[in-house]
């Protein structure tokens, strides 16, 4: 997409507006908790290349881009496959909750050759990822 153009993505249809009484039923900490669950869960699927349960990480409205190999077109289990070819002692994950909002967070988590900046809303109760942009890293001692 040419600079200064925008998408549409679906989540701007309501998805992370707030209803009445919306915010954080648990406190923030809650919140950051179970966001890094789900960050690990995510990791942890893509790692073993199990696209059922990255699936299960995602929310309705997910979005997918993988900056080094371009805009990626192609289903979400050859993507998933790209970290199930890391060497399981390899496979590491450092995961930060970046910001915070009642119905949406931001965090990044640097993997094994790759960092992955995501955004996240609440679907069904749960943080969910939305958003995932990927991008290759180098890695040290390789």
């Amino acid at each position: 997409m040419p600079r200064g153009e925008s998408k549409y993505v679906g989540t701007i249809r309501g998805n992370l507006a707030l209803s009445p009484g919306a915010g954080l039923a648990l406190g923030p900490e809650d919140a950051c908790r179970a966001i890094k669950r789900t960050v690990s869960a995510f990791t942890e699927a893509w790692y073993w290349g199990d696209e059922a349960a990255l699936r299960a990480t995602l929310h309705p409205d997910h979005l997918n881009r993988l900056l080094t190999l371009g805009d990626d077109k192609r289903p979400l289990g050859v993507q998933a496959a790209l970290g199930a070819g890391i060497a399981p002692e390899r496979r590491t994950a450092s995961i930060r909750v970046l910001d915070l909002r009642p119905a949406s967070a931001s965090a990044v988590a640097e993997l094994h050759g790759w960092v992955v900046h995501l955004h996240l809303a609440k679907a069904s109760g749960a943080w969910r990822v939305v958003n995932a942009l990927w991008e290759t890293r180098p890695v040290q001692g390789a």
